[in-house]
């Protein structure tokens, strides 16, 4: 029996276009809102904590462990490539919202409390036939994959999974920067193109160097499943995924930063020739203060030289934007 599903087309850019524009009219109306709380770059204190200047500013928001109170937000448009059909018609956009959160201790250190909030406008997924559905992480793991039949898929307009870590780490007197985190990410997601119906949990390590021109490091972590829900597409395959997320920023000065932030994935689940992604690329931001508050924007612009066979990402469009909390130096 012939199996045949018409493929459906993807979202139009001017959905991305609308939901931009919304964030953008919040977030300038919320960002005056925060002027009170929020001490002046040029604020410095003889005997408290001292004030950043914004090359300081901006430094600190690349730090795995920064003493920074913020929230980034961060616009992704990807492309894809792969042997499926109409793999490389298919295009992604999402908005991330990473708000971090750090706890001076009595000995120096910092806690960090940091979550992820991903909301998908459009992912495409799979869908063979009927009720079930292929996501890109399923994708990569099926033995036995027909892409005879069914077709590219999109789901938009829902949250993906809750991710959230605490850390424990600093930056010692030479620079050194060292953190370790337990990793989370809980299954809250109702979209198909996530549905990752499990727990996952594994530790991060963070190690770096803050210098004179900037700063550079790595972020080390892996995630396994500790549970599984009762759907038996999420009971049939386990997650065990290692990311090494690369950090680096350069300092030209008055704000602006030359800075790169690819991840690299494995998944040791994945069948023979998709168990690699790696991008490389480069990105230009500047800090500046917009009132009171401290303002980064940003443009990041990665390319995938290695992917997935079957399905994964090509090139990567990234403008991040973030506004600051608190400006004093706490370590």
């Amino acid at each position: 029996m012939n199996l045949s599903l018409e493929y459906r087309p993807r979202q139009s850019p001017i959905g991305l276009m609308r939901i931009l524009k919304s964030a953008c009219r919040i977030g300038l109306f919320a960002l005056p809102l925060l002027g009170p709380s929020v001490a002046s770059a040029n604020d410095v204190t003889a005997t408290g904590p001292r004030a950043l200047s914004v090359d300081e500013i901006a430094l600190e928001l690349e730090n795995p462990v920064t003493v920074l109170r913020s929230v980034a937000w961060d616009m992704k448009y990807t492309t894809y490539q792969g042997n499926l059909p109409e793999a490389d018609e298919q295009a992604a956009y999402s908005s991330v919202f990473t708000p971090s959160w750090p706890i001076r201790l009595s000995n120096g250190k910092h806690l960090l409390l940091r979550a992820t909030i991903t909301i998908n406008g459009d992912q495409p997924y799979w869908k063979p036939v009927g009720w079930i559905d292929y996501p890109q992480w399923l994708i990569r793991q099926l033995p036995d994959f027909d892409e005879t039949v069914g077709g590219f898929e999109s789901g938009h307009g829902h949250m993906d999974n809750l991710a959230f870590d605490i850390g424990y780490g600093g930056v010692s007197e030479d620079g050194v920067i060292s953190m370790f985190s337990i990793a989370n990410v809980a299954p809250t997601s109702d979209d198909r193109s996530a549905m990752r119906r499990q727990w996952l949990i594994g530790p991060e390590l963070a190690l770096g160097r803050m210098t004179s021109w900037g700063l550079y490091g790595i972020r080390a972590k892996h995630l396994t499943n500790i549970w599984s829900g009762s759907n038996p597409q999420e009971e049939e395959f386990d997650t065990n995924e290692t990311t090494l997320k690369l950090f680096f920023a350069y300092s030209l000065g008055n704000g602006w930063q030359i800075e790169a932030n690819p991840t690299i994935l494995y998944d040791w689940e994945a069948v023979r020739g998709n168990e690699w992604t790696v991008p490389v690329g480069a990105g230009l931001s500047r800090t500046f203060m917009l009132g009171n508050v401290p303002v980064k924007l940003g443009v990041e612009i990665q390319n995938h030289i290695v992917s997935p066979d079957r399905f994964g990402p090509e090139w990567l469009v990234n403008l991040n934007l973030t506004p600051v909390f608190s400006t004093r130096l706490l370590r």
